[in-house]
């Protein structure tokens, strides 16, 4: 069983306790099984508990706890308590995009109360709701990190005086800012993954270097997708895949990328290696920047592929930096 497979197993686990913590109402909880992932089914299922929570406080919903909730319960609600509940929050610290995501997770709850003959209820009452979320100019700039940033970063993994950190660290600071793939990809990676060496890459069909990843959205082996390999990538790779022939506690044998304890190095753990070196850079601020710095080529159907999105247009709104190396040719201008 792959890794992803394996974490969607333990999140569904970890979604059945909650509901059973709570006697969750089976009306409720027929909601998650069309959320084919269960991590985001348990944040699907953290925001709308808050709401319920919410409402039946303030005596919108007559009922005293979740295990109460009945459909009916839900036929008096109107889009002002929704508008109502959103603006609480925000004034509480929570964040206008935090906010807006909550606004479509409701919408989807209520979509499907609309669909589902367990409900009476004839509308999605939430697409009423006018609430939205502030635009900020230059958004992307924050989330990428600059090539000084990153440097700085590789200099503070070399000065580790352990082999086993350093190499394997430097490894995955280069596969993260030569493919822009996400923390999850990462850490799924197993060696039978990995086409480095011609011949191998050849004999797949591919003409570079390549990995097999399991993106967003899939949870088998079946389901991979292929992305491309910069040259200092294989370099690092080559050099951490010979140091790890020398490793003899290794407990998870498929896995890539492991622990000092021989077991695979998980989300968790590779987050835990940015926090210590890369005094504010995280993994996804690496994949904004892998996006800009490629796109900056102008083959934005190759940043795309690589990044696994379903239109060039999520790669431009999202992920680029309009305004890389534009400060250079402005001053020149």
């Amino acid at each position: 069983m792959c890794y992803k497979s394996e974490k969607q197993i333990k999140n569904a686990e970890k979604l059945q306790k909650k509901f059973y913590e709570e006697n969750t109402p089976l009306f409720i909880q027929k909601f998650f099984i069309d959320i084919d992932s269960k991590l985001g089914a348990i944040n699907y299922w953290s925001a709308l508990r808050d709401l319920f929570i919410w409402l039946i406080e303030n005596k919108i919903i007559r009922k005293n706890e979740i295990s109460e909730l009945t459909p009916d319960d839900f036929c008096n609600i109107d889009p002002q308590d929704i508008k109502l509940y959103l603006i609480y929050k925000e004034q509480n610290g929570m964040l206008k995009s935090t906010l807006n995501t909550r606004k479509n997770i409701f919408s989807s709850f209520w979509e499907y109360m609309v669909n589902t003959n367990l409900c009476p209820i004839e509308k999605n009452i939430i697409k009423n709701v006018k609430y939205k979320k502030k635009n900020f100019n230059n958004n992307v700039v924050k989330k990428m990190p600059n090539e000084l940033q990153l440097q700085e970063m590789k200099e503070n993994i070399m000065k580790k005086k352990e082999e086993f950190v350093r190499i394997r660290n430097l490894c995955i600071i280069e596969i993260l800012m030569g493919t822009g793939m996400r923390v999850s990809e990462l850490a799924g990676l197993d060696i039978v993954d990995l086409f480095i060496k011609e011949k191998d890459y050849h004999f797949i069909g591919e003409k570079l270097p390549c990995i097999k990843i399991i993106g967003k959205g899939a949870y088998s082996k079946d389901e991979f997708r292929i992305i491309y390999l910069t040259g200092n990538a294989v370099k690092s790779l080559k050099e951490w895949i010979d140091y790890r022939k020398t490793i003899n506690n290794i407990i998870d044998e498929d896995a890539l990328f492991i622990n000092k304890n021989g077991k695979r190095l998980n989300e968790y753990n590779i987050q835990s290696i940015f926090k210590t070196y890369g005094n504010g850079i995280t993994p996804h601020m690496v994949r904004h920047w892998y996006a800009t710095v490629i796109s900056n080529t102008g083959n934005l159907a190759f940043v795309q592929q690589q990044l696994g999105h379903v239109s060039t247009d999520v790669t431009i709104k999202n992920y680029v930096d309009g305004s890389y190396k534009m400060k250079e040719i402005l001053e020149n201008m």
